[in-house]
């Protein structure tokens, strides 16, 4: 029986064999799995991975995504988090989430992740004494400067996985890999949490 707060996370672990990471250039879809955040701040999760289809098939995986759902989402409000679509094609399995907001992301696949304000941030308790490189120029600011960055938007992750920002990125912490302008991922030999902070 899979725990109900791992969720899609413990899911795809148990039946994907392993994760894709092929990158790609910056004006093509990233082959990999990717968080995407809107600027309403609703989250899509793009899983993708490779899959065995010895062990289950699509409508299988697609029912057993489908009851998560409705399990997570039964003291919740119905929309907080949608199957969009699930294609299996040539050993790729690949699924697309849709959530209202970043906790139902966060508390669908029991990982580390915050959407929200540095102000916010800081209401939630994450740390504050981290050291930022600015995107632009390399060069570092502390606690205070980001406390100051007060109505700056930030992401907080804790896992491996592209993250495409409504915004351009301005600051991110060494654990932080920086694709593009929208697009960064934590390395994946971190630990802990990644900020992202946007301009």
């Amino acid at each position: 029986m899979i725990r109900r707060a791992h969720r899609c996370g413990s899911l795809f672990l148990l039946m994907f064999t392993c994760v894709i990471a092929s990158g790609c250039s910056k004006k093509e879809a990233f082959v990999e799995t990717t968080v995407s955040i809107d600027g309403k701040g609703a989250i899509r999760h793009n899983i993708i991975e490779s899959f065995d289809k010895d062990y289950y098939s699509e409508d299988e995986l697609r029912d057993i995504i489908d009851s998560e759902i409705e399990s997570y989402c039964a003291d919740r409000d119905d929309d907080c988090a949608k199957l969009e679509s699930l294609e299996i094609k040539d050993g790729v399995a690949n699924a697309r989430m849709k959530f209202a907001t970043y906790s139902d992301y966060a508390g669908f696949n029991d990982v580390d992740f915050f959407y929200g304000t540095v102000r916010e941030a800081m209401e939630h308790d994450y740390p504050t004494d981290v050291t930022l490189k600015k995107r632009d120029d390399n060069s570092t600011i502390g606690r205070f400067e980001f406390e100051a960055l007060t109505d700056s938007m930030i992401v907080i992750v804790s896992e491996p996985v592209v993250v495409n920002t409504p915004k351009k990125i301005a600051y991110t912490t060494a654990n932080i890999d920086v694709i593009d302008d929208n697009n960064a991922r934590m390395a994946s030999d971190s630990v802990g949490v990644g900020y992202i902070v946007l301009k």
